[in-house]
């Protein structure tokens, strides 16, 4: 169930730095994120606050984000969490199995590309399965 005040994000990168400015720019824009620096993070954040939807950079550190989506697909309510996957490589075909693929932003990526893609997601209420794929660009 969504939040009045805006979507619940998780968003997981290893890059602190990023995660805190990526924070303020959404929640600027009235989304509720929580950010992880590693699958581990992730994971006790989906047990604590299950997102809307969740933003995983493709080379998490302890779990990776196959081992986050992974556990995503063994817990049903988990499973049905769109994901937008944040990498500079093509995803492999079990990325479009559950849970849902939302999208692929290559690295590098404007914040304004990823909030387009989570504002499409909060007007579908749940995105098609790799809806748009954007090209990387400078930040």
């Amino acid at each position: 169930m969504k939040r009045e005040h805006g979507m619940r994000v998780l968003i997981a990168d290893e890059d602190e730095v990023f995660l805190e400015v990526a924070q303020r720019y959404l929640s600027r824009h009235g989304l509720d994120v929580k950010t992880a620096t590693n699958g581990v993070e992730s994971v006790a954040l989906l047990r604590r606050d299950m997102p809307d939807i969740v933003v995983l950079e493709g080379e998490l550190l302890w779990g990776g984000s196959d081992g986050v989506r992974a556990l995503m697909m063994q817990d049903p309510a988990w499973s049905e969490i769109p994901v937008i996957l944040i990498s500079d490589k093509v995803p492999e075909e079990s990325w479009f199995r559950r849970p849902p693929l939302a999208a692929q932003i290559q690295k590098p990526y404007r914040l304004e590309e990823l909030l387009a893609h989570l504002q499409a997601c909060r007007t579908d209420g749940t995105p098609n399965p790799v809806s748009v794929i954007v090209a990387g660009r400078t930040q």
